[in-house]
């Protein structure tokens, strides 16, 4: 309730209390002592059309997840060795993560969070370092994360190629030949990257940005 609805309130109350005759005021603001006040009509203009029904902003459940960045990476997945085996650290971040487990937990919160987003940046970090080590040392028919020939390319033809392959992989946006709109920020990102890279390490760098910033992309995990 707003202070001045409040006060009408309150005033009116009091004239009521009081048992005084109420009195009009005219449309020029001046007492009338009885009789019909003017009425002023006020246009409120024209009706305006509704609007679609808004649909709230998702992300995937941690079990989509879990599925989703291996067949993007090509098997690779969020392992760690703290000295007693492979342990997959998304599933054993999934109830943190907001993953049910039906005992007390029953249905998993799809909102986006910045504890979703911090695990994505960490796991980037991991996931697109191991990406880029495996996919160095295969031969080109077997790689994932780029889909030119030369590895240790910087050619812009090359760079722009993949780049437009990641992109159908991982938000499957085929993005035509001629189009360098869509991926001009990745391609700087590449450049500035393998730029700054130590010597021979120039395109791991490059790549290893380029891994990093579409994995943590909100449209790879929210629809």
């Amino acid at each position: 309730m707003t202070r001045e609805l409040t006060r009408l309130l309150i005033v009116g109350a009091l004239l009521q209390a009081c048992g005084g005759e109420a009195r009009e005021v005219d449309a020029a603001g001046s007492d009338a002592p009885g009789g019909d006040a003017p009425v002023l009509e006020v246009d409120a203009g024209p009706d305006l059309p509704a609007g679609p029904p808004g649909r709230a902003v998702h992300r995937m459940t941690v079990e989509q997840l879990a599925r989703s960045i291996p067949v993007v990476t090509g098997g690779i997945a969020w392992t760690e060795d703290f000295g007693g085996g492979p342990l997959d650290i998304l599933g054993f971040l999934a109830p943190t993560l907001g993953a049910p487990d039906y005992t007390l937990v029953v249905s998993e919160n799809l909102e986006p969070s910045l504890l979703i987003a911090k695990f994505m940046q960490d796991a980037s970090q991991r996931i697109c370092a191991k990406w880029v080590t495996r996919d160095r040392e295969r031969p080109p028919g077997e790689r994932t994360l780029i889909v030119h020939d030369d590895w240790d390319s910087t050619a812009e033809a090359d760079v722009k190629q993949s780049l437009r392959a990641l992109e159908l992989r991982f938000f499957s946006r085929r993005i035509a030949p001629g189009d360098d709109a869509p991926i001009a920020d990745l391609y700087q990102l590449f450049t500035e990257a393998a730029a700054a890279a130590p010597p021979g390490k120039g395109p791991d760098d490059g790549w290893l940005g380029v891994c990093i910033a579409m994995m943590t992309d909100p449209a790879f995990v929210l629809y």
